[in-house]
């Protein structure tokens, strides 16, 4: 009998067991299901906080809703906005900190009346039931600060009938890229008309620079030695500097008529009108146009040179100089061909591998260029107060005629 109790005990307690056991993984299957719909829900509502403006423009990147604040005459301060300790107040502010919002824009609506203040200072009365877009790129530009203080003043008296976002314009042309075999294929890199001209006037250049030192090999010597140009001799009888007119003197002012040229195009290449040549030269930026203005100009500065000979052999015979002018004519273009030789290939590397140098190239010229002539106006006066006896006066105002006046001329119409 006794034993009889004993096993229907020992079966109620197994069965009870049994009926916990089974209790507790029923409790930890409903657990793991609500925690897998907790898992699924939670990214949904954090896509949602972001959503959509209600016209479909805007993606809403953040929502000011619970960053409003008010200021309290208790502590004298802006506190957090409370719905319960702040009822009927007719001002709400923000803290906008708009650099980390750049290319963003500010959402505003409200179906009430109300004005905004920016930093304290009205700015206008803001729409009824319509949406106002702020650019934070102009604020930022505007008002020259990084971060803002905005209030709305009106007849709203609380905050959930204002609406403040910061949202991201949709595009009207945004489209899903469907990937194909054209997306994937090699295209060849497209090689604007300048960058032709800039190799074809180099190889020009080049190739007419080496034709000169092998055609007239001492003569190349002279021109571009730096230990000759600052050599002042009372006498030369080289033909280099007594016959500006033979055939291989005027092909070194052709070089550096050519030289001029393509530093010239290398300049106004973006949109540099100097000396006005805009009203002259060929619209177009196709080879042959490039190509035309080069040599178009290349010729007015050969033709400038010849015209500066004959200006220095008038006003030098006024003077009483004729015995000089060959000397200064050949100082002028053997001075200019050294100094805008070098500027050539300064001008040509910079365009290589720093082409904003070659963007602001009249910037950055301006100054090593008026320092030349500079230079050159002192290595002359040098030079002819070596080979005569003019008194300084003279040679001052034979030298401010000469050089001084058309130097100061130029630059007033170059800029």
């Amino acid at each position: 009998m006794n034993i009889t109790k004993i096993h229907t005990s020992y079966k109620s307690i197994i069965g009870f067991i049994k009926s916990r056991i089974f209790s507790f993984l029923n409790s930890l299957k409903i657990a793991y299901c609500l925690l897998i719909v907790i898992y699924l829900i939670l990214p949904i509502q954090s896509i949602a906080k972001g959503g959509i403006s209600p016209d479909n423009s805007f993606y809403i990147v953040h929502d000011y809703q619970d960053d409003w604040q008010v200021f309290d005459e208790l502590y004298k301060a802006y506190v957090p906005y409370v719905h319960e300790q702040h009822k009927g107040y007719n001002s709400f502010s923000l803290f906008l900190d708009i650099e980390n919002d750049k290319g963003y824009k500010i959402l505003y609506r409200s179906e009430k009346e109300n004005y905004l203040f920016i930093d304290g200072s009205l700015q206008k009365q803001l729409p009824i039931s319509m949406l106002m877009v702020l650019d934070i790129d102009s604020l930022q530009k505007v008002f020259g600060k990084t971060k803002l203080f905005f209030t709305i003043y009106g007849t709203n008296t609380n905050v959930e009938d204002l609406s403040v976002q910061i949202g991201n314009k949709i595009s009207k042309a945004q489209k899903v890229i469907e990937m194909n075999e054209s997306l994937l294929t090699i295209l060849p890199r497209d090689i604007s008309s300048f960058q032709n001209f800039f190799v074809l006037g180099l190889i020009i250049l080049v190739c007419f620079y080496a034709f000169l030192y092998n055609f007239q090999p001492k003569s190349f010597e002279r021109f571009f030695s730096p230990r000759d140009l600052l050599t002042i001799s009372k006498r030369d009888d080289s033909f280099v500097v007594n016959k500006p007119f033979d055939l291989g003197n005027i092909l070194f002012v052709v070089s550096l008529s050519l030289t001029l040229g393509f530093i010239f195009m290398l300049i106004t290449h973006e949109k540099t009108d100097i000396f006005l040549v805009s009203n002259i030269l060929s619209e177009g930026e196709t080879l042959r146009a490039l190509m035309l203005n080069f040599l178009g100009i290349s010729i007015v500065v050969f033709a400038s040179l010849l015209i500066k000979y004959f200006v220095l052999r008038v006003l030098s015979n006024l003077y009483r100089l004729d015995n000089i002018t060959n000397i200064h004519y050949f100082k002028i273009i053997q001075a200019s061909s050294l100094f805008f030789l070098v500027v050539l290939i300064v001008l040509t590397f910079s365009s290589v591998s720093s082409p904003s140098i070659v963007k602001n190239a009249e910037k950055y010229l301006s100054i090593p260029i008026s320092l030349f002539f500079i230079a050159r106006l002192a290595l002359l006066y040098f030079t002819i107060n070596k080979m005569t006896t003019l008194k300084n006066l003279y040679l001052f105002s034979y030298l401010c005629i000469v050089e001084l006046i058309p130097l100061i001329v130029g630059i007033r119409f170059a800029l």
